[in-house]
């Protein structure tokens, strides 16, 4: 009887692991939401592998909220999170600034820290529940060397470490989009068509495939930041969920990822990402989920990476267009702070998380502008 269980044992992680490596790719239309939602085994000779998630959230009344928070291998946690509460400033994880690799604590169905962090799945693509009970420090956007790779030295005059802790509660606004399936055919194919085909392209295009699927909702809760308590806290927010066997940032030059929400309803997400070491020089993509919950591709983007912050001084006002659905969509963004930190295991990429506004055809919005740049080489 133990041998027919380890038999069976052996072969259904054989078969966890075959379907893991390639990533579903293919062939099978819709995937199951439940396993999609779970959180998945990182297997040991997959150093680049990751589950990934990453909540964000704004409003009309100055609040913005932001966590990243993605299992790797060795029991690290790349972790990122950022609040801006108008009345009392902006916060950080107090790793932030100096090292955003941290523990992770060991769990088959939560995304989990040493540091307080802990986030998981309730009711797949309905509800998520974000907790936190830790440390934070203010942010200083000023004091992040982008020059060299590697963790930062601890900026010896960060003051101001207050006790903080949150309870928020995600729930969705219509469904996901996946982008194997959602995605644009034309603003792939546009992407597609700037390149060169090579066997050796499609390749390295086939291994770095990511499992990436994206949502809109609500983020509902509370959070206490010193001896100051905030209730009843509403934000539009956009999450996300990478599954992959192999994530690295040094493969990303660079990119920006433009996520909004409009008096209206409206939620917005536009990206370029340049990669041109796997495939990409410049790929384009993006969707709109309109008031009545219908999710649109976004066909066209009308700006260009190298005539956006391409010298690394990301701008804090600029503008640009796109085209989903047959519509044109004429966007302005003005920053009104950022917080600046190194993302990767090696640390070589550096991100401005930009806490932006928003008029796109007339109409008021709040969201962010999340740049990556990679240091070495660029």
């Amino acid at each position: 009887m133990q041998d027919l269980w380890r038999q069976y044992s052996a072969k259904n992680e054989s078969s966890k692991k075959a379907k893991y490596d390639n990533q579903w790719f293919g062939g099978e239309g819709r995937r199951d939401p439940k396993e999609l939602e779970s959180k998945h085994p990182l297997f040991g000779e997959k150093p680049n592998a990751g589950d990934c998630v990453f909540f964000n959230g704004s409003n009309a009344e100055g609040f913005y909220f932001t966590l990243g928070i993605a299992q790797r291998p060795e029991n690290v946690m790349n972790l990122f999170f950022i609040v801006r509460i108008g009345e009392l400033g902006t916060f950080v994880s107090k790793s932030l600034h100096h090292n955003t690799n941290v523990k992770s604590v060991s769990s088959d169905s939560r995304h989990k820290t040493e540091c307080g962090f802990d986030v998981f799945c309730v009711e797949p693509m309905r509800r998520w529940r974000l907790k936190f009970s830790g440390s934070l420090v203010p942010n200083q956007d000023d004091f992040v060397d982008t020059s060299s790779p590697g963790p930062c030295e601890v900026p010896v005059s960060v003051a101001g470490e207050v006790e903080a802790s949150f309870d928020f509660e995600w729930t969705n606004f219509g469904d996901y989009f996946d982008f194997d399936l959602d995605i644009s055919p034309e603003a792939i194919a546009r992407s597609f068509a700037s390149e060169t085909w090579t066997r050796a392209v499609f390749d390295r295009l086939k291994k770095a495939h990511q499992i990436h699927y994206e949502q809109y909702g609500f983020l509902e809760g509370i959070i206490s930041i010193g001896d100051r308590s905030f209730e009843n806290i509403r934000l539009t927010s956009m999450r996300d969920h990478t599954i992959t066997s192999y994530r690295s940032w040094n493969d990303l030059r660079r990119y920006v990822m433009i996520f909004c929400h409009l008096e209206d309803g409206t939620c917005v997400h536009t990206s370029l990402i340049s990669m041109p070491e796997v495939v990409f020089s410049e790929l384009e993509l993006g969707y709109i989920v309109t008031p009545e919950k219908k999710k649109i591709a976004v066909d066209k983007i009308d700006l260009r990476l190298a005539d956006l912050g391409e010298d690394k001084k990301f701008p804090r006002k600029f503008a640009y267009s796109f085209s989903a659905g047959g519509k044109k969509f004429e966007v302005k963004v003005r920053v009104l702070e950022r917080s600046t930190f190194r993302m990767g295991l090696q640390q070589n990429s550096f991100l401005h998380e930009n806490m932006c506004v928003f008029t796109v055809n007339g109409l008021r919005g709040w969201g962010f502008v999340e740049c990556e740049y990679r240091i070495s080489p660029y």
